[in-house]
């Protein structure tokens, strides 16, 4: 993938976040609303189809998919790339100025990884993969620190 591919897709929740739609232009970011080709309640089966198969990247404040597996088979399957807020307690303001000190990082991942992958971002802007193909980068960290 190449920069110039870096789409974000806004999913349900953040797809009207006036915050966030302003400093991805700000960032001069390419992005797409789920708004603009789902209905409300859409199944994420069908959207997260949509997004696998033009290989953009969520954006999303969801963080379901470390918990539940649907998610993490929906992610695997149909090979997603994921970044969601770490906290859901972010207003929006805080939720874009996170946002734009993620983006670099995001792009990188975007790059450099393969999908399908989540990744958080903190709220001081760090990103990190937590769940890639081979399951959850955070067990296989501890499994290298006990060898």
């Amino acid at each position: 993938m190449q920069l110039d591919d870096f789409v974000l897709y806004l999913d349900e929740n953040l797809h009207n976040c006036k915050p966030i739609l302003n400093a991805l232009e700000e960032k001069n970011i390419r992005f797409e609303r789920h708004g603009t080709y789902f209905e409300p309640g859409t199944a994420d089966e069908v959207w997260l189809r949509y997004v696998g198969e033009r290989a953009w990247a969520v954006l999303t404040k969801d963080k379901r998919n470390r918990f539940n597996q649907w998610e993490r088979t929906a992610v695997l399957t149909m090979r997603i790339r994921e970044f969601y807020f770490g906290s859901g307690n972010f207003s929006g303001a805080e939720m874009a100025e996170t946002l734009k000190k993620a983006l670099p990082k995001m792009q990188q991942i975007c790059s450099e990884q393969k999908p399908p992958f989540v990744a958080n971002i903190s709220r001081g802007g760090h990103v990190t993969v937590l769940f890639d193909e081979h399951g959850s980068t955070h067990l296989r960290r501890q499994a290298r620190k006990r060898k």
